[in-house]
């Protein structure tokens, strides 16, 4: 397991660390939830199905774009605010123990949860997807302060879920539940898949 660590992070300390601090916290007989923003609680489709600038920029450029170009309030003000999503995911999470961890520029994902009435849940932001995996440790052990008997997570993208749900499982001593969430729009219930 300390190869896969070693593919998210040039600290392989950090594993013997982390299962030293696990082996310290209770474990309790709680599923918590890990859940991505954008494309699993609030559809981008609409986004980019209306505008090419930001088709064309998906990925990296698209924080780049949004902030030099479009101007955070005017892509906020345009794709997000007044803007009804399905609460088929929002509505599992327990807000004292889940988590958004959610990959993007920190102002412009605070905005969004503002605009759309969650801002009052746990949120993580990191910078690209291999930061998750870490980021869901950390979050387990430094700020739940608890190992859950499950973890589930939602994701529209799952694949580096699926391909580190090994290794999280193993440094946090539970069990790791992933799915795809795949959404349309925002007017339409996701379709969510478990990935055995």
């Amino acid at each position: 397991m300390k190869e896969k660590l070693l593919e998210l992070t040039q600290f392989n300390w950090l594993y013997n660390h982390w299962k030293n601090l696990v082996s310290q916290l209770d474990k309790k007989d709680v599923n918590i939830i890990v859940t991505d923003l954008d494309d699993t609680i609030f559809s981008r489709n609409e986004q980019l199905e209306w505008s090419e600038e930001l088709r064309k920029n998906r990925g990296v450029n698209w924080n780049t774009k949004i902030i030099n170009e479009i101007w955070i309030k005017n892509y906020i003000d345009t794709w997000v605010k007044w803007k009804d999503y399905p609460k088929n995911i929002i509505s599992l999470l327990n807000k004292k123990t889940d988590v958004i961890i959610t990959a993007g520029f920190l102002e412009i994902q605070k905005m969004k949860v503002q605009e759309l009435w969650i801002s009052d849940y746990k949120m993580i932001v990191v910078d690209e997807w291999k930061d998750k995996i870490i980021s869901t440790i950390q979050y387990i052990i430094y700020d739940l302060g608890f190992i859950p008997s499950s973890i589930t997570i939602y994701e529209d993208r799952p694949e580096f879920f699926v391909k580190y749900r090994d290794l999280l499982s193993d440094i946090l001593w539970t069990k790791i539940i992933v799915n795809k969430v795949h959404m349309t729009d925002n007017n339409t219930s996701p379709e969510i898949i478990e990935i055995k």
